[in-house]
């Protein structure tokens, strides 16, 4: 496994650019991925080929990531279908990305607790509409990966793709989103794991009953190792379980950031102790 991080992690400081400052800094504290969300501009060519190009000098491997309503259907789904599909490949092409990890929403409305429309009918529309974008993208050689993003467990995840049913459709573990969804992070790695070609490596504190102003089940966002996600037997799990296990990029990632946070000491904090534990996976 490799390491690397979102971009929100990396604090750009004034003036400096934002998506080169990024990849100099994640090559400077010896991480080899780097996510990056954008929106494509066509007007934008000769800076992304730069990024590319600057990526490639620092041994920086580009992936994306985005969010899309794959619940829709008919034109609607089409739209959004084709929309997604000239994104990726215009960042294939122009920065040289080969990965997506996905995330379907609306979250808010169409979690797994949701009522309408009925659980497995929107299952089955991911699939359907997943299965769809796969084939556009499978010729420019493009995969993708659905997360948990807070709406599914993991179980739930294989079903998704099992059912779409194509081999450039994988999927991105994010090992602190299955507490959002009452589930444990390790049982939903050991479901995931065969199928996994990226992780959203997180930690959280969680707190069963909290007192106080904010009542109720708590789980709150710190840097790794000052959680109860336990990543390391996670790590263990994809080493045996995965197809590539070199191939996965473990992308440091918070649940959000709370206020007030020193997200340099945050990320600072979090890629020091994944260098430590997470030594014997990484490469």
């Amino acid at each position: 496994m490799k390491l690397g991080t979102v971009p929100s992690l990396i604090v750009v400081p004034e003036g400096q650019d934002q998506l080169k400052y990024r990849v100099n800094k994640a090559a400077d504290v010896g991480l080899t991925v780097l996510g990056v969300f954008l929106n494509p501009d066509p007007t934008q060519v000769a800076y992304l080929e730069s990024v590319a190009e600057l990526a490639a000098k620092r041994g920086i491997e580009l992936r994306a990531g985005t969010g899309a309503n794959f619940y829709l259907s008919g034109a609607e789904a089409q739209v959004e279908i084709d929309r997604t599909a000239a994104s990726l490949e215009f960042l294939s092409k122009h920065l040289g990305v080969r990965y997506l990890s996905l995330a379907s929403g609306p979250m808010a409305t169409h979690h797994r607790f949701a009522a309408d429309p009925p659980l497995e009918e929107r299952k089955a529309a991911i699939a359907r509409n997943l299965g769809t974008l796969a084939d556009r993208v499978a010729p420019i050689g493009f995969t993708l990966a659905l997360e948990n993003h807070c709406d599914w467990r993991g179980h739930e995840i294989v079903d998704i793709v099992k059912a779409a049913n194509r081999p450039n459709l994988k999927m991105q573990l994010d090992t602190g989103n299955a507490f959002s969804v009452f589930e444990d992070p390790v049982e939903c790695a050991r479901a995931m794991a065969p199928w996994v070609v990226s992780v959203h490596l997180k930690d959280l504190h969680v707190t069963p009953f909290a007192s106080g102003e904010v009542r109720g089940t708590r789980a709150v966002s710190v840097p790794l190792g000052e959680g109860h996600v336990d990543n390391v037997a996670i790590c263990g799990i994809l080493q045996a379980q995965s197809a590539n296990p070199a191939g996965i990029p473990l992308m440091l990632e918070p649940f959000y950031i709370p206020p007030g946070t020193d997200v340099t000491a945050f990320f600072n904090t979090s890629v020091a102790w994944a260098k430590k534990n997470l030594a014997p996976y990484l490469v």
